[in-house]
């Protein structure tokens, strides 16, 4: 199976080294702006069409408001996507590219890639989703750079809302289910942001994202449900702690630290290429990310109006 890298930043370079280690998959080409001639032997295109031509998968690294435009390319080419989150920058993008995915046959996948991180997956199955839980969530880092520094201008890429916080968005809603309400506020350069969500099941989860932070880049979650709270702090030597019945005696129990065989892209990217060869569904479609991208979408719509917004429950119903 031939695969062709779409855009060669910090996520395609990590992308590259997860499929060098596959061995049934070949790089077959690398799309880049910036780049020419080869990258660890395998060639480099500056023509976008040509580097199409030559892949079985296309892999979208590209700036979020490119997503749209190389998608519609590659599926009317009968390619398999894997598109990096977010799916895109705009509601009228996603909707787009919904209508373009339900009228091909290709495989495609979103990299919501915290659904694949150890302790994140530890910490789901921890809970009870169908009982009212109080999470915090916070991401934070300091500012992006990258080529023009695109990230920066929130019309490109939805600030630190759609660029960072939709990890923990997505996490809130694959863990505990769908949201009702949406409420969040932002610094006027969109690069801090507190958001919270209501979800159906009775619970709120806080999410704090930043691109202000010079301790380095920093996850941390506090989840209680009932008589247990759960930990997780990425700064810590043994970040990932649960303490139960914590309302009844000071016991607690700990949960050792989560080593890392394989990282969270490569076995996403292992997964999606496994789905294409099993001609089975790819493991976060792209109506699921939609799903998480469109609560981004909505606190942005709040942070811009200063108001909360309802959901209604067609949203998860169409």
């Amino acid at each position: 199976m031939k695969i062709v890298i779409l855009g060669y930043g910090f996520i395609g370079n990590i992308h590259l080294n997860a499929y060098l280690q596959m061995k049934d998959v070949e790089v077959a080409g690398i799309y880049s702006t910036t780049q020419t001639g080869d990258i660890q032997g395998i060639p480099v295109y500056n023509d976008l069409e040509k580097c199409l031509e030559i892949g079985d998968v296309v892999d979208v690294c590209l700036p979020t408001f490119m997503h749209r435009d190389v998608f519609e390319k590659a599926v009317e080419k009968g390619k398999h996507v894997f598109l990096e989150k977010p799916m895109a920058h705009t509601d009228e993008d996603c909707r787009r590219m919904l209508e373009l995915e339900k009228r091909c046959s290709s495989k495609v996948m979103v990299g919501q890639v915290l659904r694949y991180f150890p302790e994140y997956c530890k910490l789901k199955e921890c809970i009870d989703p169908d009982k009212p839980a109080s999470t915090l969530l916070s991401r934070r880092s300091q500012l992006p750079v990258g080529a023009k520094n695109w990230s920066l201008d929130r019309s490109n890429s939805g600030g630190v809302i759609l660029d960072l916080s939709l990890h923990d968005i997505d996490f809130a809603r694959w863990a505990f289910g769908p949201v009702t309400r949406v409420f969040a506020q932002t610094d006027p350069d969109h690069y801090y942001a507190l958001i919270t969500l209501r979800h159906e099941n009775g619970s709120i989860s806080r999410i704090e994202g930043s691109w202000r932070y010079d301790g380095g880049f920093a996850q941390e979650v506090e989840i209680a449900q009932e008589n247990e709270l759960f930990t997780f702090n990425s700064q810590e030597v043994s970040p990932l702690s649960v303490h139960q019945n914590i309302s009844l005696k000071k016991d607690s129990t700990e949960v050792p630290p989560v080593l890392l065989r394989d990282d969270p892209w490569s076995l996403e990217l292992r997964d999606f290429i496994d789905s294409i060869r099993n001609n089975e569904p790819a493991p976060v479609t792209l109506q699921d990310a939609y799903e998480s991208t469109k609560l981004g979408l909505l606190a942005l719509q709040s942070a811009e109006e200063k108001r909360p917004i309802s959901l209604e429950k067609e949203l998860y119903t169409r």
